[in-house]
């Protein structure tokens, strides 16, 4: 590696570093604050499978010692699914269908009962329908939990998202 290609390497990390950036995640950053803020999270329940589905994965990545002891916060999630049919054949039936999951979610400060931050996301999973009505409950049921749980990792990333610039 030449000279001016290790000098352009440091020139451009020492230039990144002036900046202020942090990454989200990374050893010098809050992310122990961040962490500290999501574990006062207490998210309320929500009916329905895919709901829990989505519900349990974010109690995992945001308060994997628990409930927290004293919630500074309450997080509201709505969502709703809707499916919907691609691959029409020429007899009207359908062979592949979309999964769109939205969920809307509040976060509210327990000692103001006021809405602090609010978001949405929105996902979709695609499935096959076969002839097998076991196989397409299967898919079905499968892309609903691939949707929940991508949906939850975005919810944890705006949230930390969020509590990092507080």
């Amino acid at each position: 590696m030449s000279l001016f290609r290790v000098s352009l390497v440091i020139a451009l990390l020492g230039l990144l570093s002036a900046c202020g950036w942090q990454p989200l995640y990374g050893e010098r950053t809050h992310s122990a604050a961040v962490q500290e803020k999501l574990a006062a999270i207490y998210i309320e329940p929500i009916r329905g499978r895919t709901q829990q589905i989505l519900r349990n994965e974010l109690l995992d990545l945001m308060t994997p010692k628990g409930y927290p002891a004293k919630a500074l916060y309450h997080l509201n999630i709505s969502v709703e699914t809707q499916k919907v049919g691609l691959a029409i054949q020429q007899d009207d039936t359908k062979t592949r269908y979309n999964l769109n999951l939205t969920s809307r979610f509040q976060l509210i400060e327990t000692a103001t009962n006021k809405v602090i931050y609010s978001g949405s996301t929105q996902n979709v999973a695609a499935y096959n329908v076969v002839q097998s009505e076991f196989a397409n409950l299967s898919a079905e049921n499968n892309a609903e939990k691939r949707a929940a749980l991508v949906a939850a990792e975005q919810i944890n990333q705006q949230l930390s998202v969020f509590f990092s610039g507080r």
